[in-house]
C-alpha cells in the first residue's frame, strides 16, 4: 500500500466498537492489521529512524486502548483518522522530549 492509499484507509465503526471491548483480540489485531504502516509512515516522516517509528506505533497504539472508551466516532465533528493522526503526533512530540531530557544529562566525554 502506498502512502497516499493509507491515508483512504475506509473507517469501520463496527472494529472501532469492538475496540471498546478490551479483550477483543482479534479486533485489535484487525486495527493494528489496519493502521500499523500508517502511524509507521507518518512517525518515519517526522525524522525518526526505523526502531524510533516503531516505538511511536506501540505508544500509539497503547494510547488508542487506553481512550478509546471515551472517543466517539462522529465524522462530523472529528474523523477517527484526525483522532489516530493527533494521538500519533502527540506520541512523536513525546519521544522527542524524552531524546531532548537525555540529551541535558549527557556527560560529555572526557578529552
Amino acid at each position: 500500500m502506498s502512502d497516499e492509499a493509507d491515508l483512504f484507509i475506509p473507517t469501520r465503526s463496527s472494529l472501532l466498537t469492538r475496540l471498546k471491548n478490551a479483550d477483543d483480540q482479534e479486533g485489535w489485531r484487525d486495527f493494528f492489521d489496519t493502521y500499523w504502516k500508517l502511524i509507521y509512515q507518518v512517525a518515519l516522516k517526522a525524522g525518526l529512524n526505523d526502531a524510533e517509528a516503531q516505538e511511536v506505533v506501540q505508544e500509539t497504539v497503547i494510547s488508542v486502548a487506553r481512550n478509546i472508551p471515551e472517543f466517539r466516532y462522529d465524522p462530523q465533528v472529528c474523523s477517527f483518522k484526525t483522532w489516530l493522526l493527533q494521538t500519533t503526533r502527540w506520541r512523536i512530540v513525546d519521544h522527542f522530549r524524552r531524546l531532548q531530557r537525555a540529551d541535558r544529562w549527557r556527560v560529555p566525554p572526557a578529552s
